[in-house]
This record gives structure tokens, C-alpha cells and sequence, in this order.
């Protein structure tokens, strides 16, 4: 992130807490696509993410004054989103399902896609089995592992900002990661054609 962005949003940080709540649509435009595509990995489901991302805006805004400044406000957001979404896995007691691999799916609503899957059509048979075989076994991986997974390689964080994210050592997040990465070689590995595998 430049210069520029962290002062925009400091700014309209500290619009919001003076009282211009229309100063936060900067924040959610920002924001809107990375987190929507991060939840939609670990929930599923389009309408569910929906719900969960303008859940997830709403809490944030609600419990700015507590954000600490000594982070990154995508990471505090994060943070709120997962926390959010480990509890809604936990209450509904269900295998969590997740629609898509690639960024930008393709059934996101337009004000959350910013960037689209660049499939093109002489690739999408290869990609759409690829792209099947690896949410089957994104499926397979524990809700701790996945976590970690997604924020990594979807929301494209950090190992300190996934740290922050979800209140863990950076140390734990590695190995998690490392884990869940060698959990997911294993399952493809018995899931794609052997030309695939290369």
C-alpha cells in the first residue's frame, strides 16, 4: 500500500470519528472486492458472503474508535471478517463449502468483483476441473487451516498482517500454512489426471 492510501484512509478514519459517516465509503469501496472474494473462499456461498462482508463493514464501523492505528486498517477489517466467520462455521455446524479458486468469481456481484477470473474459453475446461479438484480439497482442509490458506493466497496478506489477523504467532501461522499447503498437495495429488499434476 502507498503513502497516499494509508493517509486517504487515516483521513477518512478520522472524518468518520468527527462525525462523517460518509467519509467510510472510501474504506468499504477499497475493500469491498478483496474481503467478499476472502469470504466467499470460506463460506461458500454468494448471498452468505454478501450478508457477511456488509456484517463485517458494520462491526468495523461500529467499533472504530477501538481500532489501533499501529495496524493496518485491512488487517483490523480482517480480522473482524474472520472472527465473524469462524463463529458463523462454528453455529451452523456445517461442512463450509467454497464456490471458487480463482480471484474475481465469476458470480460475485459487480460492486465486489474488481478483478475477474481471466479464464479464456480454451482454457476453461483445463481450469474449470483444476479449479474443481482444488475446491474439493479446500473443503477437506480443517476450518484452521483453510483460515490461513485463503488469507495467504485470496486476501493476499502477509505472514505478520495473517498473524494480526487472526491473534496467532507469526510462527503458527507458517506452519499452519505450511501444513495446510502439503494437505492440499497430497489431496490434488490423488484428485488430477498425473499430466495435470506437473
Amino acid at each position: 500500500m502507498s503513502d497516499k492510501q494509508v493517509q486517504e484512509e487515516t483521513a477518512a478514519i478520522a472524518a468518520v470519528l468527527a462525525g462523517d459517516a460518509d467519509a467510510y465509503a472510501l474504506l468499504v469501496q477499497r475493500y469491498s472486492g478483496p474481503l467478499y472474494r476472502y469470504l466467499l473462499r470460506m463460506l461458500g456461498r454468494p448471498d452468505e458472503t454478501e450478508d457477511a462482508v456488509q456484517e463485517a463493514f458494520l462491526r468495523a464501523y461500529l467499533s472504530l474508535a477501538s481500532y489501533d492505528s499501529s495496524y493496518r486498517f485491512s488487517t483490523w477489517l480482517f480480522r473482524i471478517a474472520t472472527n465473524l466467520t469462524l463463529n458463523r462455521i462454528k453455529a451452523e455446524q456445517r461442512v463450509v463449502s467454497l464456490e471458487m479458486l480463482q480471484e474475481g468469481a465469476e458470480d460475485a456481484p459487480r460492486e465486489f468483483a474488481d478483478r475477474r477470473d481471466d479464464c479464456r474459453p480454451e482454457l476453461q475446461a483445463e481450469r474449470r476441473e483444476l479449479c474443481a479438484a482444488v475446491r474439493e480439497c479446500l473443503e477437506l482442509l480443517p476450518p484452521a487451516y483453510r483460515t490461513v490458506v485463503t488469507l495467504r493466497h485470496v486476501a493476499d496478506l502477509s505472514y505478520d498482517e495473517i498473524a494480526d489477523s487472526i491473534g496467532l504467532p507469526v510462527n503458527t501461522v507458517r506452519s499452519r500454512l505450511h501444513r495446510g499447503r502439503e494437505r492440499l498437495g497430497e489431496c490434488l495429488q490423488e484428485r488430477l489426471p498425473e499430466e495435470d499434476r506437473r
